[in-house]
């Protein structure tokens, strides 16, 4: 793994980390090196330079992922990790090493570490006398196990879909404050990534939007084909939950009792003709505005020939009529 420390570049007068390799720069530090010095992000560590043993790196003033986290807080830095593995993926790069541990938390945003582990895409993994080197043997598990996808613990092929799996763990832990898997043991903890499914979010947050329980369940689907397939659309999606959009989840009933819903309401006669909507007939719906109107919701009452109180059609139907509740 090698040892990191605090300096001062004396030519630009400023401090740097310099991570320093046990031996004299194994195949895993030149993976970092080529990984990171092909990627411009501002979510992602930056390389400034490379010696025979070591890697000279920006120095960040931060402090590692830790949750629970409040929800909007969550899904800001949640959508800068997609970001970044996004520009990485995009390279031909998967980290294979995303935890907690790896993501800074600075007053400008996350910063992606350690792409020790990283997986290059064929045309980065290529020396300069064209000889194609294999950086890991078929079989070998690499990563933290807490972390790892189901492939990743089998010891078969990491992918960017590999990424997503982590970054669901990340994001788990990042709402509930817990891993999505434990165990006493690593071949229990094994078995749970393998075949087992994390408690829903909402059983332990119960103010999660059921849209971001979805999408992190996704993340950590067993199968890769089943996973969202890029980072970039997962990051839209997360975005899209952040605005508030994702109220359209809620599961509102086709038809309740007005009193079930408003518990006291009572709703003055409009009065004179109410003028009808596009349908006619007996039990054409009309809309009658409240004298205070929820944000978000418009409330239809179907009648039949006037309003009588007694009408086994008088109930309170509603719909969403804007997509943000507040």
């Amino acid at each position: 793994m090698g040892e990191v420390y605090k300096a001062r570049d004396t030519r630009l007068d400023r401090i740097v980390a310099i991570k320093v390799s046990k031996e004299k720069f194994s195949e895993r530090f030149e993976r970092e090196a080529r990984a990171v010095a092909s990627l411009n992000h501002p979510h992602i560590c930056t390389l400034h330079d490379v010696g025979p043993d070591y890697l000279v790196m920006e120095y960040i003033e931060g402090t590692p992922l830790k949750g629970p986290l409040p929800l909007g807080e969550a899904l800001r830095l949640a959508s800068q990790i997609a970001g970044a593995l996004d520009a990485a993926h995009r390279k031909g790069i998967t980290h294979r090493d995303l935890k907690p541990g790896n993501i800074l938390v600075t007053k400008a945003g996350i910063k992606l570490l350690d792409f020790g582990l990283a997986k290059l895409a064929p045309a980065l993994a290529v020396r300069s006398d064209t000889e194609t080197l294999p950086l890991t043997d078929v079989g070998v598990i690499l990563g933290t196990l807490q972390y790892m996808s189901p492939e990743q613990v089998e010891g078969r092929e990491a992918d960017p879909r590999s990424d997503i799996f982590a970054f669901g763990l990340v994001l788990y832990e990042l709402l509930a404050g817990t891993r999505a898997f434990s165990a006493s043991t690593q071949a229990g903890l094994m078995a749970a990534i393998l075949k087992e499914a994390p408690r829903p979010l909402t059983s332990l947050q119960p103010l999660i939007p059921p849209a971001l329980d979805r999408t992190v369940s996704k993340c950590l689907a067993k199968d890769p084909d089943d996973r969202w397939q890029s980072a970039r659309d997962l990051k839209a999606e997360l975005e899209w939950i952040a605005t508030g959009n994702s109220v359209s989840d809620l599961a509102l009933p086709q038809a309740v009792s007005r009193r079930s819903v408003f518990p006291g309401l009572r709703v003055p006669r409009p009065p004179g003709r109410v003028p009808p909507d596009s349908r006619s007939g007996p039990g054409a719906a009309r809309t009658h505005r409240l004298p205070w109107k929820p944000r978000g919701l418009d409330l239809l009452l179907p009648r039949a020939h006037g309003w009588p109180a007694s009408s086994p059609n008088n109930r309170w139907r509603y719909h969403l009529r804007d997509t943000a509740w507040r």
